[in-house]
Order: C-alpha cells, then structure tokens, then sequence
C-alpha cells in the first residue's frame, strides 16, 4: 500500500512540475501605474504596496532622445489603473529582483492601450526583446545606474553590435584554444589568498564590523523625497494658499505655486476643484522632514483623482502656464535613510482609524510621557457606520497593554512626523508578541 502512495505522490509532483512548466512565462498582475521614475522604471503600486517596475527591454530602429522619451510618457501617461505582465519565477510568483518587478508590457485602462501600443502611437519605430530584462546584465546596468548619455539608443544599440561581435567571434573556426591558461591561483599555495581576494575580504569584514556595531534596537529604511498624502481639496485663493483642505484625517493649510498672471484664478476654475478627492504631494527637506514656508506646508504637486490631471495639466487645460518647482538646497533630492528606533510604553487608546495614544514608561530624547501619535490605518477598513465602534471596542481591548513601538527617526536624530504628527512604523502588544495590523483584523472580525 505505502508503495502504491509513494507512486501517486511522484506522479502528482511530475504532474505538478509539467504544469509550472507550461505555464506562460508572465503573470498578470493588477495595481496601479503612479509615475515613471526613469525612462524605464515606473513606479507602481501592486498589492497595495508601492513597487518599482522595469519597463520591457526595447530593441530601437532608430536613435531615441531620452529626455523626449521621458518627457512624452511623463505627459500621456498620468496615474492611472493598470495590468502589470509581469515574469514570474516558475512558480506563478512575480519574479523580484534588485528590488524591481520585471514586465513584458503594461496595459494601462483609462487609454485602454499597452505601453508599447501607447509608444508605437506616437511614431517611436522598435522591437520588444524576448529576453526578460534580469536575464541582461548591460541592459539592467543601463538601467540601475542611470543612463548619462541623451541618446538611449545609441547606447542600447552600441551593447547590442558588442554582443553580436562576440557571438561571431565564438562561431570562427579555430576561436577556441586548447592550451590551458595559468592563472595566479595556480601558482599560490592553497592557503594563500591573491591580493584582490584579500583586499575584498577586509571591506566585507569592515561591513559586517559596522553592522554589528550597530544598537540591536535598530534597523534603517529609505524614503522619497516626496511624500503623497490622500484628500480633499481645500479653498485655494489666487496666492496658491489653499485653506482648510482635509488631508489625512486633519484639516491642512497648503501653499503651491501659481502663474504669474493677474486674474488667472476663475470662479469655473474653482468649482470645478471644490472639495474633489485628490493625492498632495507634499516636499521633504534633506532630514525627511515636511517642508512647511511660515504656517503653510508646501506643496510639489497635486493629483486631481477625478479629472486624472496633476496640477500643471490642471493649469494648462486652462490655458495657464505653471511656474517650475524652485527646488533649495535644503529639499531633499534623493532618498533618506530613516531608522527605526524601538521604545517601550503602554497602549492608552485608539482615537481614530489612524491615530492613537501612548504613555511611555522609558526615558527617551524621541518621545514624551505621553504622545499622540500617527498608525496605520487597517487594511481592509471597517464599513463607515462601524468606524466608531471599531475604534471603541479596539481601545476595550488593549487599554493598558504594554507595547514595544517601533519609532521612526530623521538622519538628523529629530523624530519623523507627518503633518506635525510622529509616525510609528510598526508597534507589537508585547504580552501576546502579535503586532498592531493583526490585533485590527481580529477586533474587525469580531464586530461584524
């Protein structure tokens, strides 16, 4: 009998294994098309979460400008809903490397067109290579470390005749020689290092030295240097101050720039706006914290949900021009790292979806006895009409409980906020080790 199972087992992993491998190598993968990074890289957000997405490897006809390329997907392809064909990793699982997903194509749904479809439209003459972008090393450095050249194409190009010249040169009769190459480790004693070897072995030591160096209570992050924060869009005056925009669960004064035209602003204009859901794009300074200009916090850019227009398109659809974002020294121009800190305190409340309070009981330069401080919000959120009674019956529960907070903190030392309000990472109920999203999912089941 145990030879009969021991049969059917092997048969359903051959079984199991054929099936993997008549798979499709993408999978298609629903989430939204937010903005493109670089003139291959979009970033996305996939399972709610933001991703980095590599752009299909595309063989050019002919030289491409990368500004213009850019600036023509940057222009027609604003934030919108998307399928993302994604290569997997056999297993049905979207393939991660490097941190990036790798895509054959997108379709995007509001121009219900792919984005070769898209670029094809607009006269750019090319082919889709059938090598997954990862499989490429030249093409991944082109597009990991950044591309200096204007013309993409040129360069793309230069790679694709140095890999044809090599292949050829493999292919010529007598290209392989049958004398055996020494090298040094032929000549060195087994227990002897070449220098190159050394040389890499004493950084990797200095690496891991500097890591465990480091305080056991801290690990570190990076974050943009833009911030999107969702809304409602407040009264907006012709001096760019917006006034009493709803953001994040608090009301907001904004400040964005606006043309330099006497007038501009129309009373169209403004009921077109009024009190529409939109994304601010708020600007961070080099410590990650929000750029504030007297009592207003300073806007990058707005994203319009219903009219699928940022604030220049706004603008323009007006026949308005939008002056450029003056960028200081003091904004932050690329990632921040930002650490996690952890502090120990007690569970005082629940306030709101997204706000809770806490006591802490351990000195610290971060935190004050007691904080008012920004979570989380769960995922999904309770229905409207249980909101209230979610936040009640969450407090019941764990009023009280000690907490291990996972605290965010700028380069600079300075607690990370948003909107003046510090930001907790993560925070774990230290009694029953469960962390803060899965004791919102268990009191949620619990009042349906």
């Amino acid at each position: 009998m145990s030879k009969l199972k021991t049969i059917i087992f092997v048969c359903f992993i051959m079984l199991s294994t054929s099936a993997y491998a008549l798979m499709p190598p993408t999978v298609s993968k629903s989430g939204r098309w937010v903005s493109l990074s670089s003139s291959m890289v979009v970033d996305a957000i996939i399972d709610e979460k933001a991703e980095k997405v590599c752009l299909p490897k595309l063989i050019w006809k002919e030289d491409v400008d990368k500004a213009q390329l850019e600036k023509l997907i940057r222009e027609g392809l604003v934030s919108q809903d998307a399928v993302f064909n994604l290569y997997h990793d056999g297993l049905g699982r979207p393939k991660k490397e490097n941190g990036y997903y790798y895509a054959s194509d997108v379709l995007l749904k509001d121009i219900d067109m792919t984005y070769t479809g898209y670029l094809r439209k607009n006269g750019f003459k090319f082919s889709v290579s059938s090598t997954p972008s990862y499989e490429d090393p030249e093409f991944l450095d082109v597009v990991m470390e950044g591309e200096d050249s204007k013309s993409l194409g040129k360069k793309l190009k230069k790679i694709e005749k140095e890999k044809e010249k090599k292949r050829e040169n493999a292919a010529k009769p007598g290209s392989k020689s049958t004398l055996r190459v020494a090298t040094v480790y032929d000549v060195l004693p087994k227990e002897v290092l070449p220098h190159p070897i050394r040389s890499e072995q004493a950084k990797v030591a200095a690496i891991v030295a500097n890591l465990k160096a480091r305080p056991y209570k801290t690990e570190i992050i990076q974050m943009d240097p833009l911030r999107w924060a969702s809304g409602r869009m407040g009264m907006l005056n012709a001096k760019g101050e917006i006034d009493m925009a709803k953001c994040e669960g608090q009301i907001i004064d904004f400040i964005i720039r606006v043309p330099d035209k006497e007038g501009w602003l129309t009373a169209d204009m403004l009921k077109e706006i009024k009190d529409t859901p939109c994304e601010y794009v708020l600007t961070r300074y080099k410590n990650g914290l929000e750029v504030v200009e007297g009592t207003r916090y300073l806007l990058h850019d707005i994203y319009f949900g219903k009219l699928k227009l940022s604030w220049e398109e706004w603008l323009e659809k007006h026949g308005l021009k939008c002056p450029e974002f003056i960028e200081k020294p003091e904004y932050a121009s690329g990632v921040i790292p930002i650490e996690i800190h952890r502090v120990n305190g007690v569970f005082k409340s629940l306030d709101a979806l997204s706000v809770c309070q806490i006591n802490f009981v351990e000195k610290s330069n971060l935190v004050y006895p007691q904080e008012i401080m920004r979570v989380f919000p769960p995922k999904p959120k309770p229905e409207k009409k249980q909101t209230i009674k979610f936040v009640k019956e969450y407090t019941k529960a764990y009023q009280g409980k000690n907490v291990n907070v996972h605290l965010m903190v700028c380069p600079d030392g300075k607690s990370y906020t948003e909107l003046g309000q510090k930001r907790i990472k993560r925070m774990m109920f230290t009694e029953n080790s469960k962390y803060f999203d899965v004791t919102e999912q268990e009191v949620i089941s619990n009042i349906k």
